[in-house]
């Protein structure tokens, strides 16, 4: 069995965690590789058949696109504050590669979104897109539209388009709802809305969403800045081909999560 092993190196401890996690699988049996990067994982001639990312939710999203475009299950080993997304605690890999091994676990496979500007660049985010204003003070005007039909415009501070598996994120905070794992979505919540008729839309997972902005702004793809937008840009919002698939030990129970991860 052929694993690899990721995480955010520039974080301290990760590096050795990570020897200490690749010895432990090697003692056994396992093939072990070293990933450094995204596109490390991206440009591999081999064929791993898990990807075992070490550190908090950060470090899963960066990784998630290129797994899931790999078709690669990913095992999140958790050494952050919250989370939501890890199976394991790092004392608990050993076991937990054996379970792998017996076939002892089940693939729980999430929806992810699909983002472009224009024609340009189509990126593949697991949690959200953010479409944001450039500057500190003021709002934004945003344009929306579902499936070719005008939802409104809205002064605010941003644009939340979340999946099920980001409506606990940036979307909860602000103000959207939680939408359970087990139905295919997309969540379109406004930040800091001074446009009271717009509330949080959860709409079909097929739909097609766009935005358009008055000013300069930005659009961000799961917490990393993607690319600036103008007046005269569309940004266009789906559903992704790509499935994100996580290695699962038992069910989990979102409500139960949240209670535990953010009270």
């Amino acid at each position: 069995m052929i694993v690899g092993f990721a995480g955010n190196l520039e974080k301290p401890g990760i590096a050795e965690i990570r020897s200490k996690l690749m010895a432990q699988a090697e003692r056994l049996g396992c093939e072990c590789v070293a990933f450094d990067s995204v596109e490390a994982v991206r440009l591999t001639r081999l064929a791993p058949e898990l990807l075992v990312v070490i550190g908090g939710d950060g470090s899963l999203l960066r990784f998630a696109s290129v797994a899931a475009g790999r078709n690669l299950p990913i095992l999140g080993v958790n050494l952050g504050r919250i989370g939501f997304l890890s199976e394991i605690a790092a004392d608990e890999f050993e076991q937990s590669l054996e379970r792998i091994q017996k076939g002892d676990y089940h693939l729980e496979r999430r929806m992810m979104l699909r983002c472009r500007v224009n024609d340009g660049e189509c990126w593949h985010c697991l949690n959200d897109i953010l479409v944001f204003k450039q500057s500190f003070s003021g709002t934004i005007q945003v344009g929306l539209s579902c499936d070719g039909q005008e939802v409104g415009t809205v002064f605010c501070d941003g644009i939340i388009a979340s999946t099920p598996t980001g409506s606990t994120a940036y979307n909860l905070s602000a103000g959207g709802p939680v939408v359970t794992q087990n139905l295919d979505a997309i969540v379109v919540t406004p930040v800091c809305s001074h446009t009271l008729h717009v509330r949080p839309v959860v709409s079909s997972a097929c739909s097609i969403w766009s935005f358009q902005v008055n000013e300069t702004g930005f659009v961000a793809g799961d917490g990393i800045r993607l690319s600036e937008v103008r007046p005269d840009d569309r940004i266009e919002v789906t559903r992704s081909d790509r499935i994100v698939q996580f290695i699962r030990f038992s069910e989990q129970n979102v409500f139960e999560l949240i209670q535990r991860k953010l009270s």
